[in-house]
């Protein structure tokens, strides 16, 4: 009763769902089921913000008022429209305030900074009811820790202004190795090369049990120049691998490079539904019925993009230092933990080069000292003693590589 008189609308009771719903098990779920369940609590409220979702770009496309819920593929899609960009992730269905909530990572990172940067000011609601506008004048505590201070902690957000950069065309780069051995001297040779090269290249190396990947985004500059930067890199000496380069990426090609498309294709061949998002764009979890509620694309000239696999998710990310670099040792026994777990675990390393240039002055703690940045994933099990199995390989971790890449006084 109490949260439907927070409602306004005549469809306010079909926007709550309750635990006497059949779709309340896949309502208060998102895209990854983490066991630790932190967005989906006993005896709390979830706040679903997917469907507050408009955008409203100033006269001059330098600006944009963007409802706190929209998801970066929705968010794209309609900057296009202006010819303009916003400094953000390449998932599409990651949400905005999400990301700018934990700093936001991005493969422009390196030259423009990271999302939170990219953020003018805030309408928060407070858990006293009252909403504030957060900004570097008005209640600025409040405007520094929103961006990049942690998500869901201060406030409820339910308006963003954003600064916007038009992105220029842009060369990409796909690089694998299909050999185990390759792995080390891959990821060895990247986290020595990758953070020092110019502040327009970012960059990721994915490792798995038995392969190896990179991706960049050379933001601004052509093929020729890609093509330079990583015959200079000495990756092309190790294995066999196979590289694809292209050049003239327009920014909705560069953002699903390395997704659904290895190649920089000419704009009309671009197929950039995969950012055409609805609200809650995921599939059903499990056997629960799923909960629907106005799940419009942002746009009806695209195709609307096919939803996106819920699974349960295990992680544990890392920060290197720039004056605490991983050594050989270290590098080599966490790649091997990779391919300690069974194929269902589906365990990858997913590694970020930093070393932003940009200065940020928000609560994200790391733009300054941050080198790279290593993240491992896997997929759960809902067999007891698979999950055991899972849960203990990631505590080992934990023990053994924060004492190595951890504060240093």
């Amino acid at each position: 009763e109490c949260a439907l008189q927070a409602l306004r609308g005549s469809d306010a009771a079909q926007r709550i769902v309750t635990p006497q719903d059949e779709t309340y098990t896949d309502a208060r779920l998102g895209e990854k089921i983490h066991f630790s369940s932190y967005s989906a609590l006993n005896n709390t409220l979830v706040i679903d913000l997917g469907h507050i979702n408009y955008v409203q770009v100033s006269p001059d496309h330098k600006i944009a008022r963007v409802g706190a819920g929209i998801r970066l593929g929705a968010l794209y899609l309609a900057l296009d429209q202006y010819n303009t960009s916003f400094a953000g992730g390449i998932c599409p269905t990651v949400g905005l305030t999400g990301l700018v909530g934990a700093g936001g990572f991005n493969m422009q990172m390196r030259a423009l900074g990271v999302s939170s940067d990219h953020v003018l000011s805030a309408k928060v609601v407070t858990a006293d009811g009252k909403t504030l506008l957060a900004s570097a004048t008005s209640n600025p505590d409040l405007f520094w820790a929103i961006r990049g201070g942690g998500g869901g902690t201060y406030g409820v957000i339910v308006e963003l202004t954003l600064q916007l950069t038009p992105l220029p065309r842009s060369a990409m780069v796909d690089i694998s190795w299909n050999k185990t051995e390759n792995r080390f001297p891959v990821a060895k040779r990247f986290l020595e090369w990758a953070p020092r090269q110019p502040e327009e290249f970012t960059s990721q190396i994915n490792i798995h049990k038995s392969t190896v990947q990179i991706l960049g985004w050379y933001l601004g500059r052509s093929k020729q120049e890609l093509q330079a930067l990583i015959n200079d890199s000495g990756l092309l000496e190790i294995g066999e691998p196979h590289s694809q380069i292209g050049g003239n990426c327009s920014t909705d090609n560069s953002r699903i490079f390395g997704v659904i498309t290895s190649e920089c294709l000419p704009d009309e061949k671009v197929d950039a539904s995969i950012l055409n998002v609805i609200p809650d764009p995921f599939t059903k979890y499990q056997d629960s019925a799923q909960f629907t509620y106005a799940e419009t694309p942002i746009t009806t000239s695209l195709a609307t993009a096919e939803p996106w696999s819920r699974f349960r998710r295990l992680s544990k990310s890392f920060f290197v230092q720039k004056d605490n670099l991983v050594d050989d040792d270290t590098l080599r026994e966490i790649i091997d933990r990779v391919a300690q777990l069974d194929d269902a675990a589906e365990v990858w390393a997913e590694w970020h080069a930093w070393n932003i240039s940009a200065k940020g002055n928000s609560a994200f703690a790391w733009s300054d000292q941050a080198y790279a940045h290593l993240e491992f994933q896997a997929h759960g099990s809902e067999d007891s003693a698979t999950q055991a199995v899972y849960e203990k390989w990631f505590a080992d971790l934990e023990s053994y590589l924060r004492p190595a890449v951890g504060c240093v006084e």
